[in-house]
């Protein structure tokens, strides 16, 4: 039986011009890729605007950093339908699928912005919050799309190649490497690639950017997206963004429904169910 979590194979596939499988196989080389140009300025501009006046924030003091001078949006689509079309992107969408196979959820969003006076986070994988013994197969996809300008000194995310296949913690002193990419770019690697925000040593640069992280879809996601999201929000959405957030068809749905036709009507006993004296005399047999 195939596998249904297997990474697809997405070699010749092109989407607007960006060969699919180009980027999915180095991502698998190498632990991670970046596509320029990725996002319009226009959408940029429509997110950067929400965060700057609608989406509530907060300080960021974590993964080694306590200055809180980072802002950070999490649990953005419970917030915003501003970025609601980067979600869907049908060039994200193919990436993730060929990274860590067709049935995957969205495990993380946040909005951020990185302050001058920022300092460097530790290192760390995404994936290692699941205790699933190394190696493993590919399970968890992040996708982080710049804002503004990354670089070096504005913070820039440091990443360590290759390090997705490697079985034990890296020292904090390992070589890495910085991703400066211009604004509407997007960097994204392997939940087992060692990473960290960089330090803003800047005086006056933000660095603002879109963190989406994806994971298979057997696994329970960092923000609990069937709980965070509510269900009148969710209805509000286009049905691949509701599958996105958890509301998929693979097993068993809702009492053998599809948990989208749930969210709609709320019936969560199956309406062609019957007590088993019915089944009996239906099928002729005793009490």
């Amino acid at each position: 039986m195939q596998n249904p979590y297997a990474p697809l194979e997405q070699t010749g596939l092109v989407i607007d011009d960006l060969d699919i499988g180009a980027v999915v196989g180095t991502i698998r080389e190498q632990g991670y890729a970046v596509v320029e140009n990725f996002l319009r300025e226009d959408t940029i501009a429509k997110i950067r605007a929400a965060f700057n006046n609608d989406v509530p924030i907060t300080e960021m003091r974590a993964i080694g950093t306590k200055t809180g001078r980072t802002w950070r949006a999490h649990n953005l689509l419970a917030k915003t339908r501003a970025a609601d079309s980067v979600f869907l992107d049908p060039r994200l969408r193919a990436i993730v699928d060929g990274v860590i196979g067709r049935y995957n959820q969205i495990n993380v969003t946040t909005l951020f912005n990185t302050l001058p006076g920022e300092t460097k986070q530790f290192l760390h994988q995404d994936d290692g919050l699941w205790p699933i013994p190394r190696p493993h197969p590919p399970f968890l996809c992040n996708a982080l799309f710049a804002f503004d300008d990354f670089t070096r000194d504005n913070g820039a995310t440091h990443l360590v190649p290759f390090s997705h296949t490697w079985t034990k913690p890296v020292d904090q002193s390992v070589e890495s490497i910085q991703i400066e990419m211009q604004s509407g770019s997007v960097v994204l690697w392997e939940g087992g690639v060692w990473h960290a925000g960089g330090a803003n040593i800047t005086e006056d640069q933000e660095r603002m950017g879109l963190f989406i992280s994806h994971q298979v879809s057997y696994l329970r996601p960092q923000e609990i997206q069937l709980l965070s999201v509510p269900a009148d929000v969710v209805r509000t959405m286009p049905q691949k963004l509701q599958r996105l957030v958890g509301y998929h068809t693979f097993g068993l749905g809702v009492d053998g429904r599809d948990p989208i036709d749930v969210l709609a009507d709320g019936v969560v006993v199956n309406p062609e169910a019957r007590t088993a004296k019915y089944w009996r005399q239906s099928y002729g047999m005793s009490d």
